[in-house]
């Protein structure tokens, strides 16, 4: 049955609105325009594309059967043959018998199937959501990289959309290892090919160290003293005091006649002589090696005056490693140039004592290998930029494969609660697979069983019956082949359909739908729960048929057990109130009420109250009193005003409201019969003008309040 609708979206349902019956019987009143009809389009045909934002959800499987006026347009109005109705023939108990059995075997499957499918949308929802977490999360990668330098942007292309993205990252494998290379690296490499520094560079060149074999001249540890002849060149040699001689040579005046100061003691004891001794010792020999020494000293001053080293910590390729490794040399190299400069100076002054200069070639390496390594990272900068999409593309590899590490403890938690999930909805899938085969051979099993038992002959008479029931023997319906009928005059008009009144069409379209509901529109047709839906029956009819189609609803409907729900709407408040229980009880444990109402905000579903129906009891009082309405109406509102009264406001049972004598004669017979409701369940026609006498209901009426002490509310109500 239908356990919850909603309407919503369409005609005047501008908001959402809803219904969540419990009880067999639903019935719905409201005033032509209010929205009812609506309510039946929709159920008659739920998948048009106007109720979209419409729903209803079922406990069970059910079909769904509408009378309303698109049944009356597909059924009757667009062409004279009726559609076949087969029902099950009565005469083959054992057929019978074994369908029913059939038929809760396939119901308990079918339930079985239904509780299948609320646990695989459970397994799904719950998937869902631990999608939606794992998802939400690596969206994170989204929101971080298209935002800020946009650098790393280009990762993101064709994957903008959460799921998408998350698709992609799940289906990567994790690496074994951690990758080397953080996110910044990426953005540098990036930057280095689309930023301002998607440059050529240019490499640098190695640093020539030319001095490099003036360090090891073998003129540095050359001891210099001069000639070693005579007995002042041993005198020197023994003292040890060469250089030190030869500095004083210059404060004595070689050309001097007479003795001159000593430059060491200041005593005029230098003679001509001893200068030539002294100037003996430092021959020729002394003056080559001096002058060797200062060429040499001037070579290195030249080549290391001309050393250029660039600044390489503004290079963009030029990691922090680098720059560190490259200032460490440069700043030993510097220190090893001044350090051998003061030892040339010192060996110039000191010639004969042996020197060691430092050795710069341990910094020229470390130099160059920086060089080196940069130049590998220039040239492999300038292959990127010549090939940028490979680049890219690499970038875009290695970027995800980080993204996959970063990420993996999200995707092993979804990935591991995936699959759990998805091994419950297999398991849920292979049994739902089992029970659609035996569903499936339930309905091979019932459908053959019906093929022996279909029988359109008592459809046919079943309609045929409720017509002279009715009162109507003007018409009947006529076999037209195997599966067809049609309606037919007496006279055998051909076209006897579109001759009768719309009342009568109505009449006979209702009967015509209550066979369809009690059989099947094919042989072949599996029953599944019946929901019956009754849009306004009543609308086209004159008030000789209105009590009759309400107690066909109640017999045929709301007190058959075969069908699980019924729905009736009308925009008569009497036909609504000639429906529902005057027992509260009953009607608490079998019925809701409600109603139909369009104001401003559109229409709208509400609860009703049964006592809201009293609004209308003037209206039953005002037709009693004209003569001029049809008897039927009278005695029915008569009937409603009584039921009304004494049920609901005094609390007295209907029938011991006529146990009193003064009703006993004969002119009331009448009266009685048609305000008893269970005399008319034997088909009689209340009807029959011939025997209806108003004054005299009027006076039954008067009666009754007179004799149960309520003459004065008689004479109010009948001003």
């Amino acid at each position: 049955m239908i356990t919850e609708l909603n309407i919503e979206g369409v005609t005047s349902y501008k908001l959402k609105s809803s219904m969540k019956p419990i009880n067999k019987t639903c019935l719905v009143y409201g005033l032509n325009g209010a929205g009812k009809s609506t309510i039946s389009e929709y159920l008659y045909a739920p998948n048009n594309a106007a109720y979209h934002k419409c729903s209803f959800k079922s406990s069970q499987p059910c079909d769904i059967l509408v009378y309303n006026q698109s049944f009356l347009n597909d059924y009757f109005f667009e062409e004279d043959n009726l559609k076949g109705i087969f029902t099950l023939s009565k005469e083959n108990k054992q057929a019978l018998q074994k369908i029913e059995a059939e038929t809760i075997e396939l119901e308990k499957a079918q339930s079985l199937q239904q509780k299948n499918s609320e646990l695989a949308r459970d397994i799904t929802t719950r998937l869902e959501q631990e999608k939606s977490k794992a998802s939400g999360k690596t969206w994170e990668i989204k929101t971080k990289y298209s935002g800020g330098d946009r650098v790393l942007e280009f990762c993101l292309d064709n994957l903008k959309r959460t799921e998408l993205l998350f698709q992609h990252i799940t289906s990567l494998a994790r690496t074994e290892e951690a990758p080397d290379y953080t996110i910044d690296d990426l953005r540098t490499e990036a930057f280095s090919i689309e930023g301002e520094g998607a440059i050529q560079l240019t490499t640098i060149p190695d640093l020539v160290a030319e001095w490099l074999d003036v360090e090891t001249d073998p003129i540095w540890s050359k001891v210099i003293v001069g000639s070693q002849d005579g007995s002042v060149a041993e005198f020197i040699n023994r003292l040890g005091s060469s250089d030190w001689v030869k500095q004083g040579l210059q404060y004595i005046d070689i050309n001097a006649s007479q003795p001159q100061a000593c430059p060491f003691c200041q005593e005029n004891t230098i003679t001509q002589n001893i200068v030539k001794s002294i100037r003996d010792v430092f021959d020729e020999a002394y003056d080559r090696d001096i002058e060797a020494l200062e060429n040499t000293r001037a070579r290195y001053e030249s080549f290391t005056s001309r050393i250029s080293i660039q600044d390489i910590s503004n290079l963009p390729l030029a990691s922090k490693e680098l720059v560190n490794a490259w200032e460490l040399a440069c700043e030993a190299l510097k220190s090893s140039v001044r350090e051998n400069s003061l030892i040339i100076s010192n060996k110039l002054k000191s010639p004969s004592t042996p020197a060691t200069l430092s050795a710069s070639d341990s910094a020229v390496k470390s130099i160059n290998d920086v060089i080196a390594t940069l130049n590998e990272l220039i040239r492999e900068h300038n292959n990127k930029l010549s090939n940028k999409k490979k680049t890219k593309d690499d970038i875009k590899f290695r970027f995800w494969s980080l993204m996959r590490w970063d990420y993996d403890q999200t995707i092993s938690a979804y990935t591991q609660a995936a699959s759990g999930l998805q091994e419950e909805a297999g398991k849920v899938s292979k049994d739902s697979k089992d029970i659609q085969q035996v569903i499936e051979n339930s309905h091979g099993k019932i459908a053959s069983l019906r093929r022996q038992t279909v029988n359109i002959e008592e459809s046919i008479q079943n309609i045929n019956n409720g017509l002279l029931e009715i009162g109507i023997d003007g018409f009947s319906v006529v076999k037209y082949n195997d599966t067809l009928y049609r309606i037919a005059r007496t006279t055998d008009q051909a076209n006897a359909f579109h001759s009768l009144s719309e009342g009568e069409k109505t009449v006979i379209s209702f009967l015509y739908f209550i066979e369809l509901c009690k059989g099947q529109k094919t042989p072949s047709a599996v029953p599944l729960t019946k929901v019956v839906v009754i849009d306004d029956p009543i609308s086209s009819l004159s008030h000789l048929y209105v009590f009759n189609i309400g107690q066909l609803i109640k017999k045929y409907f709301i007190n058959d057990a075969l069908y699980k729900q019924v729905f009736v709407l009308t925009h008569s408040l009497y036909f609504f109130y000639e429906l529902t229980h005057t027992n509260q009880d009953k009607r608490a444990e079998t019925q809701h009420l409600y109603r139909v109402i369009k104001n401003a905000n559109g229409s709208s579903i509400i609860p009703m109250k049964y006592e809201e129906i009293q609004n209308d009891y003037q209206s039953y009082w005002s037709i009693v009193k004209d003569p001029a309405s049809p008897p039927a109406l009278i005695a029915n509102c008569m009937r409603n005003i009584i039921e009304y009264f004494f049920n609901f406001v005094q609390k007295k049972d209907f029938n011991n409201v006529f146990q009193m004598p003064a009703l006993s004669a004969d002119r009331f017979a009448t009266f009685y019969r048609y305000m008893n409701r269970e005399s008319h369940s034997l088909g009689q026609n209340i009807f029959d003008i011939k025997e209806f006498d108003h004054q005299a209901f009027r006076d039954g009426l008067r009666i009754i309040f007179e004799e149960c002490g309520y003459a004065e509310h008689y004479k109010a109500m009948n001003k």
